[in-house]
């Protein structure tokens, strides 16, 4: 039965924005999807993403046509049709030695960004160049209001506008600004052959991380396409079959740094970058040396902000209860505890539950408002209450792995879950 309601507006096109449109679609809920980008390949390809505590939400997801294509999305597709689960192991970087290996769920899967964002395109019609200026509310709904000078008009609005949401603004105005952390970040994405990347791919299939103890200078190694992936190049021009990987460097902003006597903060040119990067890295132990040493000239390397902002409900109900906030927009967290994508499918499987019954009615409620402003709340409480933590879990985790002298097996760096007192007895 069509729901008589307007469309739920969802302002954001990345991961979660497509998979709550699919979410949508497979409940027959009315929705119309929204992004800023120009078309879907706007951007650069992007790097991975490990789906492993939400995973199996995200599966309940998707329509049987998007699920059926998920594969095509996997990294190292033939490592998982042979079984390897991998290891996630930690290593010092200085002498090679495996330290630790990180807990994993009982089943996971490593993608690729842009692939997956392509396969969650399937049967939407995505509104592309879609700039988001401002949002009204009044008795007949929620409208969006575009740079374009285009509006549309829906009865709820969910913002999946990512870690520096607009609309975060639009409702928490200067409390909605990002915690930066003394973190700074350069990464890389480089097409490898195979013969060269033989050691690196006999320590995992997927990924590995690690730190140097002498500078604290971090390491993250990930592949994002292996032979054999779908849209993967099976060979280069001398027939050797080739991997294309994202390698992260991270190195703490503080004096002395390196023995400099000011922080050292990330080089304005891609030349300056490649050079850097090799500098923090002259002295590792191989295979870790190889990687970051031999970067190519025209590889692409990127600086990444690293903040993120803990999540506080809409206490002033900007709105009137028809907008909330979902994913990065919400919960901004940093990546080295892998959580941000996972928590907000979580977001997104949870308030679809909530929802459901309003758009499914067979007559509007009485009030319609009311309605949703009950929806806002229970779903803000409960995203407040679970990603808090993982927030500041996420946020401790990059700074530890910035000071070898804090790693052990119960920073959030290492551990899979952290329950709240156990995190608070970590910060004393």
């Amino acid at each position: 039965m069509a729901s008589t309601l307007p469309p739920m507006l969802i302002i954001g096109g990345g991961i979660s924005g497509l998979t709550l449109a699919q979410a949508c679609r497979k409940e027959n809920l009315p929705s119309r999807i929204f992004e800023r980008d120009e078309s879907p390949t706007s951007r650069s390809a992007g790097w991975g993403i490990t789906l492993n505590s939400a995973l199996s939400h995200f599966k309940s997801l998707l329509p049987d046509d998007v699920l059926g294509r998920l594969p095509e999305a996997l990294v190292n597709k033939a490592a998982v049709e042979a079984g390897e689960k991998g290891d996630f192991t930690f290593y010092d970087l200085s002498n090679g030695d495996s330290k630790w290996k990180v807990p994993t769920a009982s089943e996971r899967i490593r993608v690729s960004r842009h692939r997956l964002r392509r396969v969650l395109c399937t049967g939407l019609d995505v509104e592309w160049g879609k700039t988001l200026a401002s949002i009204t509310k009044d008795e007949s709904g929620v409208h969006a209001h575009f740079t374009d000078g285009t509006s549309a008009s829906g009865s709820f609005l969910v913002a999946c506008d990512g870690a520096h949401s607009a609309i975060r603004k639009l409702i928490h105005h200067e409390k909605a600004k990002n915690y930066e952390l003394p973190i700074r970040f350069l990464g890389a994405g480089v097409t490898y052959t195979e013969r060269e990347m033989s050691a690196i791919r006999n320590l995992d299939a997927y990924f590995f991380h690690g730190s140097d103890p002498r500078t604290d200078v971090f390491l993250y190694f990930s592949f994002l396409e292996a032979p054999g992936d779908n849209g993967a190049p099976e060979t280069n021009q001398n027939g050797e079959k080739m991997y294309r990987s994202q390698i992260v460097t991270s190195w703490p902003y503080r004096e002395g740094f390196l023995g400099r006597a000011d922080p050292s903060d990330v080089p304005n040119t891609d030349t300056g970058r490649r050079s850097w990067m090799k500098s923090m890295t002259a002295e590792w132990a191989e295979p870790f040396r190889f990687v970051v040493q031999n970067l190519p000239h025209d590889c692409e390397i990127k600086p990444v902000e690293l903040s993120d902002w803990v999540p506080q409900p809409n206490e002033k109900n900007v709105f009137d209860g028809r907008v909330v906030l979902l994913g990065d927009a919400f919960h901004a967290m940093v990546m080295y505890r892998g959580e941000g994508a996972n928590q907000s499918i979580v977001d997104i499987a949870n308030l679809l539950d909530l929802i459901k019954p309003i758009y499914q009615a067979a007559a509007r409620p009485d009030d319609l408002d009311e309605s949703f402003r009950a929806v806002t709340r229970k779903y803000e409480q409960e995203v407040v209450a679970r990603t808090e933590l993982a927030v500041l879990a996420s946020r401790q985790a990059c700074l530890d792995a910035h000071d070898f002298k804090r790693i052990n097996e119960q920073s959030p760096l290492l551990r899979r879950r952290v329950i709240k007192e156990e995190f608070a007895e970590l910060q004393k």
